[in-house]
């Protein structure tokens, strides 16, 4: 039970990082956003990174030296602190005897099982749990199987900034993602679980195509792997995780013009492409948005976005 419970509160660092026009000629998910005389960086991240994509790409180390401000979606955990770890755990428990399995179908019950059972684990240690937290357990086990678990880009940046003694400024609350992924997965359970365990059966390729595709800036690709399957299949989900979010970090990013700062705003990836992302609507109104390209530490050049 012990390991099982270390597992868990790891599962949660995952949590924690939260929860991704053709650019074949990029290299990376840096854009700068302009208006005026004033300018930011925004930067798509991957929130779970092997230690084999390091070191990151020279445009998000370009980005961060221009930057006296760093910008996260959310303070992220630190995993040694146990009792904020278990502090989310709890939020993402059901109460009073409720359980998932109730909610779930027998044949969606049957599958979420069999793939439990194919890392040693179980449903009765997870019954207490909603889906979300379900999903990034399957997640985080099946990232470790493949050996592509590793530090965040937020991580990492977060650890840096800190010892850069940079300014760290957040998008969101810790509360606030919380209470968003305790309702993830509310009142469709059979759906949430079904397409969760879809994705596990090729989640070796979908992972590694996302990361060649963060990785050289192309925003085609990630739409398709990170944003369109959850757009068709999980329209809910899609709004609250993604849509809802960028129209609610528009305000606070344009309220970063103008002032006596200068910015890198670091977001998931999945933020950053489609039709309802951040940089959409920044375009919508009237910043110009551009894709960062380095080809040595004396080539820099801006993009424009197509």
């Amino acid at each position: 039970m012990k390991n099982f419970t270390k597992k868990l509160v790891s599962a949660s660092v995952l949590l924690g990082c939260s929860l991704l026009a053709n650019t074949a000629q990029a290299q990376s998910s840096v854009w700068q956003v302009s208006k005026g005389g004033d300018s930011l960086f925004i930067g798509g991240t991957v929130h779970i990174l092997p230690k084999a994509e390091m070191p990151l790409p020279v445009e998000f180390n370009h980005a961060y030296e221009q930057a006296d401000t760093i910008v996260f979606e959310a303070p992220i955990a630190d995993p040694a602190d146990t009792h904020a770890q278990m502090q989310m755990l709890g939020a993402l428990s059901y109460t009073n005897n409720e359980t998932l399995s109730e909610k779930l179908e027998p044949e969606v019950k049957a599958s979420l099982e069999n793939k439990l059972s194919e890392f040693g684990a179980n449903l009765e240690k997870l019954d207490g749990f909603r889906p979300a937290m379900v999903s990034i357990v399957l997640m985080s086990m099946e990232l470790q199987k493949q050996n592509l678990i590793g530090e965040g880009v937020d991580a990492y940046y977060t650890k840096k900034a800190t010892k850069d003694n940079k300014t760290k400024n957040y998008l969101e609350t810790v509360e606030f993602q919380l209470e968003l992924f305790k309702t993830m997965g509310q009142g469709n359970e059979n759906d949430f679980i079904k397409r969760n365990l879809a994705e596990l059966n090729n989640y070796n390729d979908i992972f590694k195509g996302l990361l060649t595709a963060w990785r050289e800036g192309d925003t085609d690709t990630l739409n398709k792997v990170a944003v369109e399957n959850i757009q068709k299949n999980d329209p809910e989900t899609y709004k609250q995780l993604l849509k809802d979010r960028n129209n609610n970090w528009l305000p606070k990013v344009e309220a970063m013009f103008n002032n006596d700062s200068s910015e890198f705003v670091l977001v998931g990836a999945g933020h950053l492409v489609g039709q309802d992302s951040l940089l959409t609507l920044l375009e919508n109104k009237g910043y110009s948005v551009s894709l960062v390209s380095i080809n040595n530490a004396q080539d820099i050049t801006v993009k424009g976005a197509e």
